[in-house]
């Protein structure tokens, strides 16, 4: 399971500042079936005599799915019976095929889509009514459910049946993309954590030097806002001006250890992973920076992309100005930057790359490494940075390397010394004053219509989970879990691994000789749950000094945190280090070393509640356990042992059965459709195995509870996934999630089991239902 990158953030910049519009005066409220619309900070206007309500709330409550093409501006909605597609600025729209003239055109108010009102609701069969005294437009349906929600019945889609209470009822508070699941934990942890950080602040435990008090003292220079306005920029001059003086590839190969240990972007990034032929040792893995976005958005042929591309040039020009560049120069330097960016960005991982572990593995010796440049002497870059004669490093993407003098050579210096240059303010604004995080975050904020610039609680939380996840991650664990919950979970996780036991013990597919493996592997499965029982020695050493800046203290971590990470390479792996932190709303396999882990953040309600049934713990931790006990068999963890070591613990004929099961799989996902688009069922591959996998080995444990109820296992399953997303970025998600759309998380994983149609009555002719030939059982 795999938490989305906050880049997905930028879609809906491709709406912003592209209309506006004076409202002669605005609609008080609109109700539905009796039920005021909650519109957020995006309130109906009045134009002309016409109502216009921002988009999403309205066809969220009538029950209609939205897409946005940001390409031709078009909103499209789809329900059972009805099609409609409307474009902004233009009057005219279809229904379900149908042209039609509508009273106003859509507009786009500060990236939210405004839509007549009217026209919506009549044609999704509702009535529309306006009352003058109360200043109220009042829509009503023909057949009001009791509830005020539009009915769907379970077996018709099942994700949709048990959600609609809860999204008809929720709104995306401004300033967020998502809602829901775990992105619902992360935010009543941050808020647990900050209240409690505050509260030893005021105490005075930054008095005590170990790790907790030397938080509380970075969080301190974090939340002093006033020091740091007055403060500017004057913290990074220096190391600007030391970038300023590097003026060749030569100049850069003699800084590159200090550019490095300065978090200065450099054209590789550095990771100590298991080495996959021996892994009970590290080696050194190296790869390509991360652009901003997917190679992709940088082809000129992509007019979405050009616009990000041109948003994300502007922001880092702002961010120049701001540190004393002329307008021209911080033009010139951000327009270079991105130039650079985008070369090397068609040479980086995809997201299939991403799910194919495997192709990270091809170790090289220092003396291999020679041949991929002319230009950089890879061999003494690793030396220089690291501090270290590495056996071998593995180079995760061969494209990058066997480019890289395209792009790393002297005629195109001045571009990736911008690129330095430029990307080094922008990862050093969140650390400076209000303005530069202010313009630092115009992508992020510009996709959730946030107008506010103000730095808030969450930006200073941001600050200090940066540099003390671990520590925090620890508290919040020993703090708020509870030994109950954790041997709670702990039985649950081991009963898990039971009943996968039994499956393998009689599967009718699997050889003897390939049970024995599959079972040896669960057998050295470790499991992760909760927190670390203590901290690694080197958080000692994070020493914070409060008569420095917020920035030199930063620094002086990061050392701390280099010097450590690359003090493990060609060392023992230690399968008990956790490599997410205890205060992360996810959960994680790692097939380098057979490990799942369950932070202590995720480990509540919907996923894990004491309060809950068993049945319903089941169907939710229980399922995700099993989610991540399955990755271990996936398509990538299929080709790992019990240690990590990449090797075919299969026999042959076994192995391309279960190539068989995969691309049922594969053919089954692509066969979907979400917004117009297909899904890509090998981008998902590991994912959807996973889910169907878990679910139905959650299943097997649930039905051996004495007061088994499968109502509410299924149930459960579909409440942890809900989820509401504003439409701009939905496209996006489609496109990087490693997940399917959560809708077929459930829907599908569900139909894949035979319990489902007996539980709720699911027969030939609902569109919940799939014929027992086409149900995918992988074990």
């Amino acid at each position: 399971m795999k938490k989305l990158s906050a880049t997905i953030l930028s879609l809906s910049l491709l709406t912003s500042g592209l209309s506006s519009v004076h409202a002669a005066e605005k609609a008080l409220s609109v109700s539905l079936n009796g039920q005021q619309i909650q519109f957020s900070k995006s309130a109906p206007i009045v134009e002309k005599g016409v109502t216009l309500v921002p988009v999403q709330p309205l066809l969220e409550k009538l029950g209609v799915q939205v897409k946005w093409d940001a390409k031709t501006r078009t909103l499209s909605g789809t329900k059972v019976g009805l099609t409609l597609s409307l474009k902004v600025g233009s009057t005219s729209a279809t229904v379900n095929g149908k042209a039609i003239k509508l009273d106003a055109a859509p507009k786009q108010i500060q990236n939210v889509t405004y839509v007549p009102l009217r026209f919506i609701a009549e044609t999704a069969g509702y009535k529309v009514a306006w009352n003058q005294s109360l200043r109220q437009v009042s829509l009503t349906s023909k057949q009001q459910p009791s509830n005020g929600v539009a009915a769907t019945r379970l077996q018709d889609d099942f994700y949709e049946a048990v959600n609609a209470k809860w999204k008809a009822s929720t709104v995306i508070p401004a300033g967020k993309v998502i809602i829901g699941g775990l992105s619902d934990l992360d935010a009543v942890v941050r808020k647990q954590l900050l209240k409690d950080i505050t509260k030893m602040s005021a105490e005075g435990r930054d008095k005590t030097d170990d790790e907790l008090g030397n938080m509380i003292k970075y969080y301190k220079l974090a939340a002093d806002r006033g020091t740091l306005n007055k403060q500017g920029y004057e913290a990074i001059k220096g190391d600007i001006a030391k970038i300023k003086l590097i003026n060749s590839l030569a100049d850069f190969a003699k800084n590159q250890k200090d550019l490095y240990v300065r978090g200065l972007s450099l054209p590789f990034t550095l990771d100590i992973l298991s080495d996959m032929k021996d892994a009970t040792r590290t080696i050194l893995y190296i790869n390509s920076p991360k652009p901003k976005f997917e190679k992709s958005m940088y082809t000129p042929d992509n007019p979405q992309g050009q616009a990000m591309v041109g948003l994300y040039k502007n922001m880092l020009a702002d961010l120049l100005v701001s540190v004393g560049e002329t307008k021209e120069a911080a033009e010139r330097i951000a327009g270079e930057a991105v130039a650079f960016e985008a070369e090397f960005a068609q040479y980086t991982m995809t997201a299939e790359d991403q799910s194919n572990v495997e192709s990270f593995y091809t170790p090289k010796t220092l003396k291999e490494l020679k041949v991929y440049s002319k230009n950089i002497d890879l061999e003494q870059f690793i030396v220089d940075v690291t501090g270290k004669t590495p056996e071998k490093v593995s180079l995760m993407k061969m494209d990058y390397f066997n480019n890289l003098d395209k792009f790393i050579n002297e005629k195109n210096w001045e571009k990736m010394k911008s690129w330095t240059y430029a990307t080094f303010v922008l990862n050093s604004a969140t650390l400076l004053s209000d303005e530069m995080i202010a313009k630092s975050t115009q992508l992020s904020r510009g996709a959730a219509g946030q107008e506010q610039t103000a730095v808030t609680d969450d930006t200073i939380y941001d600050i200090v989970n940066a540099n003390f996840k671990e520590v925090a991650g620890q508290y919040y664990g020993k703090t708020y879990l509870g030994e109950q919950a954790k041997q709670d979970i702990s039985k649950m996780a081991d009963n898990m691994i039971g009943v996968y036991k039994n499956k393998f013990l009689k599967n009718d597919w699997m050889s003897e000789q390939t049970k024995k493996e599959a079972i040896k592997k669960l057998d050295h499965l470790k499991v992760h749950i909760g927190y670390p029982d203590k901290l690694d020695e080197m958080y000692d050493s994070l020493k914070v000094d409060a008569g420095k800046t917020l920035y030199e203290n930063n620094q002086a971590i990061q050392a701390v945190l280099t010097k450590s990470k690359f003090a493990k390479i060609d060392q023992l792996i230690d399968r008990n280090e956790w490599r997410i932190a205890a205060n992360t709303a996810n959960m994680i396999s790692e097939p380098l070393t057979n490990t799942i882990t369950f932070p202590a953040a995720a480990l509540q309600a919907p996923f894990y509640d004491k309060n809950q049934s068993a049945s319903q713990n089941y169907g939710a931790i229980g399922a995700v356990i099993g989610h991540e006990i399955s990755h271990t068999f996936d398509s990538n963890g299929s080709k790992f042992d019990g240690i990590g070591n990449r090797t075919n613990w299969w026999t042959a004929e076994d192995f391309k059965k279960f190539e068989a099961k995969t691309k049922a799989v594969v053919d089954q996902y692509n066969k979907l459709e979400y917004l117009g688009q297909k899904i890509n069922g090998q981008r998902t591959l590991p994912e959807n195995i996973a889910d169907i996998a878990g679910l139905q080995v959650a299943l097997e444990a649930a039905k051996q509870l004495p007061d088994a109820n499968l109502e509410e296992f299924y149930k459960s399953w579909a409440t942890v996934w809900r989820q509401k997303v504003v439409p701009e970025i939905e496209p996006l998600l489609l496109a990087i999630d490693p997940n399917p759309p959560v809708k077929f998380r459930v829907n599908v994983v569900v139909g894949n089991t035979d319990d489902f149609y007996t539980t709720f009555g699911v027969k030939e002719g609902d569109q919940m239902y799939r014929a027992p030939k086409d149900r995918i059982k992988i074990w």
